[in-house]
C-alpha cells in the first residue's frame, strides 16, 4: 500500500497551456509538481513499497477547499500522473477503479492511498 499527502492539486484543465503556437505545461501546473517533489522527498520513507501492476485509490481533498475547487474529479488525473513520475506506481492506466472524496485534511492538501490489487 502506498500512502502520501500531496499539496492540494490543479485540475486537469490547468495543466497544459496554448500560446506561440505551441502548447506547453502551465506555469501553475509547473509549480504544483515542485512542490509535491519536496512534499514527496519528505515522506518518501514512508509512502510505501512502489506498487508494480494493478491497484486501486482513495484520494481525499481537502474539504476547506470545496467552495473554491469545486470540481474534485479533475484532481484525481494530476495526483496519478506524480505517483507515476516518481515511481510509487508503474502506469495509472493500471488503475482499476479509483475514487475521490472531500474530508478532513491538512490545510491545502490533499491524502492519497494507493491498494496493490490482490
Amino acid at each position: 500500500m502506498v500512502t502520501i499527502s500531496l499539496p492540494f492539486p490543479v485540475s486537469a484543465n490547468r495543466i497544459w497551456r496554448n500560446g506561440n503556437k505551441r502548447t506547453y505545461i502551465s506555469p501553475q501546473y509547473k509549480a504544483w509538481k515542485d512542490e509535491a517533489f519536496v512534499s514527496y522527498l519528505q515522506q518518501k520513507r514512508d509512502a510505501g513499497e512502489p506498487i508494480k501492476g494493478n491497484f486501486t485509490y482513495h484520494i481525499v481533498l481537502d474539504e476547506t477547499r470545496r467552495k473554491v475547487a469545486r470540481d474534485g474529479d479533475n484532481r484525481g488525473k494530476v495526483c496519478l500522473d506524480f505517483l507515476q513520475a516518481v515511481g510509487l506506481i508503474e502506469d495509472d492506466k493500471l488503475a482499476d477503479a479509483g475514487s475521490w472524496s472531500w474530508g478532513p485534511t491538512e490545510k491545502n492538501t490533499c491524502f492519497i492511498r494507493v491498494f496493490k490489487r490482490a
